[in-house]
């Protein structure tokens, strides 16, 4: 491969992340309004979706909130009815948020078609090449925190 044409490549896969990031925020706006929640509401549900059930402080902790902000992002998911405070059944002292049968069933025919189709689209790579996007994937995300970090440390 040439140089030119390796120099060429790299600024359109920098192009298409900017497009691909561009059209997830889309996606997500869109989303966020059928659900009726803002953005900040829609990463902390799926922060408690893929970790579970959570402390109030671990959700900060994990979102990046304050434990006040995140404390009223709770209580207006709860009056939505896409999370629930609960007893922790081992430390009855603690209490734990989680995700509702509601949120599920709201969310099944936004995201429910998304990885039906990604799945279909996804078994057409070779193991090779998903291991490539795998770990392409990991690697951007790292990427970005650290990028973030050094951002943040601009304040």
């Amino acid at each position: 491969m040439s140089r030119d044409l390796k120099v060429e490549l790299i600024q359109e896969v920098g192009l298409e992340s900017r497009m691909h990031q561009n059209a997830q925020d889309a996606f997500d706006d869109a989303a966020c309004a059928v659900l009726g929640i803002n953005r900040t509401d829609a990463r902390c549900l799926d922060i408690v979706d893929r970790a579970g059930p959570m402390t109030a402080g671990a959700l900060a902790r994990e979102s990046g909130l304050s434990t006040g902000a995140v404390t009223a992002l709770i209580d207006r998911l709860e009056r939505a009815g896409y999370v629930s405070r609960v007893r922790d059944t081992e430390d009855r002292r603690r209490v734990l948020v989680e995700m509702t049968d509601l949120a599920r069933a709201a969310a099944a025919p936004i995201w429910g078609p998304i990885a039906e189709e990604a799945g279909r689209w996804l078994s057409t790579y070779d193991e090779e090449q998903l291991r490539f996007v795998r770990d392409f994937l990991r690697e951007a995300r790292a990427f970005l925190d650290r990028h973030r970090a050094r951002v943040e440390a601009m304040e």
